[in-house]
Order: structure tokens, then sequence, then C-alpha cells
């Protein structure tokens, strides 16, 4: 299982999480696979965004690029996209440590209130 954190910020006065974390450098992707399977689970351990890790090879995971699953708190990942957008620009995706993905991005797709 791909281990991931939460990051939270301050908004409106109210922590609310911010950024979805998968550490991908520490699991094996099959990247021949079109696919990724996440499974969530809240409530999160809060983690401030000020430990997030700017200087990681970090790489957004878009809306566009996050698959609604029939297994609730589950969602898939397009690895097809996200490659392909590694190749424009060069990066091996070897290389990458983190995806970052938008809790708000994820609330639309899961339906959740994280």
């Amino acid at each position: 299982m791909i281990s991931y954190k939460v990051y939270y910020d301050y908004h409106e006065g109210k922590k609310a999480p911010i950024w979805l974390v998968l550490n991908v450098r520490d699991q094996f992707i099959d990247w021949e696979e079109q696919t990724l399977i996440i499974t969530v689970q809240a409530p999160f351990n809060m983690h401030p965004a000020e430990e997030f890790d700017p200087d990681a090879m970090n790489v957004t995971i878009l809306i566009d690029d996050l698959l609604l699953t029939t297994t609730e708190n589950v969602f898939g990942i397009n690895l097809t996209n996200v490659e392909h957008r590694l190749n424009l620009h060069g990066v091996d995706s070897t290389e990458v440590d983190n995806f970052v993905i938008q809790v708000a991005d994820l609330e639309d797709v899961l339906h959740l209130t994280l």
C-alpha cells in the first residue's frame, strides 16, 4: 500500500486539508499499468503545510488524472496521463518522489468531505 500524508493549512481561521501527498519514491509503481489504485481513510493525521518538502520531485496529479472507482474511499490515478506529462518535460518516472493531489479535487471525485 502506498503511504500518504495530508497537509493542512488555515482557511478562514480553521485548519483545512489542502494536499494529499503520496510517497511514490519508496514504493514500486508499475508504470506499465494504466491505473494506480489508492485507498484513503479519513480522519487523517495532520501535517502542517510548512513540513511539505518543496525541493522533492513532486508531481501534481490533476483532477483529470483522478479516476472514480466503485469502491468507497478508493480512487485511481491515470498513470498514462501522468507519464505523458513527465515525458513532455523530460522527467524520468524513477525520479519522482511524490504525487501531490489537491484535497478539493479528491473531494470532488470521491464526493467526500475530508
